[in-house]
């Protein structure tokens, strides 16, 4: 992520052709003088039924739409709404483009044309000596590419064409971080939900690229995009997962959640969960010999047994003390709520693997979680309709982790 929507990904992406952002260039050339072409296109455009800075607007405004939808994504779920509404008046403007017979370049000449556009770039690129300029015309294209391939053909076709390697790595390998940033999401949005790319991916060594940008830059949007492009290299393939683990993936989350932002912490933990729900997802597969396949596959991993050789449990437990051990002041805020329904989340969603681990550490643990429900049920607290909505989902999650991790079943009474 980098979080939700319920759409079905497959049914957001389809094998339409795509409009040229520049209808001027799209025009074939030797056909005429290029005024006069120019002229042409201006015409049409004209009688548009939108013009061409709304259109530009409009489209604008779906990508932030989606980039706001996307940040609050989990990483196990599908693609934002937006790339709905995006597909719905892409749509409905090639048809108008196409009745006005202003030429319309297809998916694949598309990409074509950034791959080609990309290559005057990737010297500068990798030795770091771009200007001011390419750096936003190179940040133009990793943006264009990212639309198209959130089609899932699109991303074939990239994968097809070895865009990983002469378009993302060298983009890893520079020195810029606005470029390495692009080039994560557009990792992201050509792995996700997509096999074939994923596999690519994982033959020519990206989980490790990843891997070492996130070790290496302090950048928190960098930081931000690697997990994003982590989750959807390694999310429902257990190959990939093992790599990620054998190459210090699991270690990685530990020194986030011992010392990073908030956010990243977040993501990190969302991204154990995520495996973690995968693993368990395993017992629905009504066909037999389907579930026991897929749990062999899943087998190669060891994750469970990884997660309490590499502390994780204990790193997440301790990050619970930590941070609201001493916070519980002042006035009711929602500033650190979405972080204490992540991590209570996480231990909840985590518990059956790290159980043992949370009660040795109950002494510390407990007071925190009692303490946490008594700042949030105090009746002093002046609260908003919203806020008062929030404090309810928190005093249930707080009293539902206290319950799973503390609290002996039934049967054991």
């Amino acid at each position: 992520m980098d979080d939700t929507e319920e759409d079905d990904e497959n049914t957001n992406r389809s094998n339409s052709k795509s409009l040229t952002l520049h209808p001027d260039k799209s025009v074939l050339e030797n056909e005429e003088p290029e005024s006069v072409k120019i002229k042409k296109v201006s015409e049409s455009l004209n009688s548009l039924k939108f013009p061409i800075d709304e259109l530009k607007a409009r489209l604008k405004k779906l990508k932030q739409d989606e980039a706001a939808e996307v940040s609050n994504m989990n990483n196990g779920e599908t693609r934002p709404k937006t790339e709905k509404r995006f597909k719905r008046f892409y749509e409905t403007l090639k048809e108008e483009l196409n009745a006005l017979k202003v030429n319309v370049t297809s998916d694949s000449e598309l990409l074509k044309r950034f791959f080609q556009k990309f290559q005057s770039y990737k010297s500068s690129i990798t030795t770091g000596t771009l200007t001011s300029i390419e750096i936003e015309e190179v940040l133009d294209i990793l943006n264009n590419l990212e639309y198209l391939l959130h089609q899932i053909d699109n991303a074939k076709i990239f994968s097809d064409m070895d865009g990983l390697t002469k378009i993302i790595s060298p983009c890893l390998n520079g020195t810029n971080n606005e470029i390495k940033s692009e080039a994560l999401r557009l990792l992201g949005a050509a792995a996700q939900s997509n096999p074939k790319v994923q596999a690519k991916a994982l033959e020519n060594d990206f989980i490790q690229k990843v891997l070492h940008v996130l070790s290496t830059n302090n950048k928190i949007e960098v930081k931000s995009r690697c997990l994003f492009a982590l989750s959807a290299l390694i999310r429902q393939f257990p190959a990939a997962q093992k790599a990620w683990i054998d190459h210090g993936g699991l270690q990685l989350l530990g020194k986030i959640l011992y010392d990073d932002q908030l956010h990243i912490q977040m993501k990190a933990m969302k991204l154990i969960n995520d495996l973690t729900i995968e693993r368990r997802n395993l017992e629905e597969i009504h066909d037999a010999e389907q579930r026991q396949q897929r749990m062999r596959e899943y087998a190669i991993t060891d994750f469970e047994l990884k997660l309490l050789r590499h502390d994780y449990c204990k790193l997440l437990s301790n990050l619970m003390v930590k941070c609201f051990k001493e916070k519980l002041t002042g006035q009711f805020s929602i500033e650190n709520n979405d972080f204490l329904e992540v991590v209570s989340d996480s231990m909840i969603t985590i518990s059956p693997i790290c159980k043992t681990e949370f009660k040795n550490i109950e002494l510390l643990l407990l007071p925190v979680i009692n303490n946490l429900l008594h700042f949030y049920q105090n009746p002093n607290i002046k609260l908003t309709v919203d806020e008062t909505d929030v404090l309810k989902s928190l005093i249930l999650l707080i009293e539902r982790l206290k319950e799973t991790i503390f609290e002996a079943p039934h049967d054991e009474l």
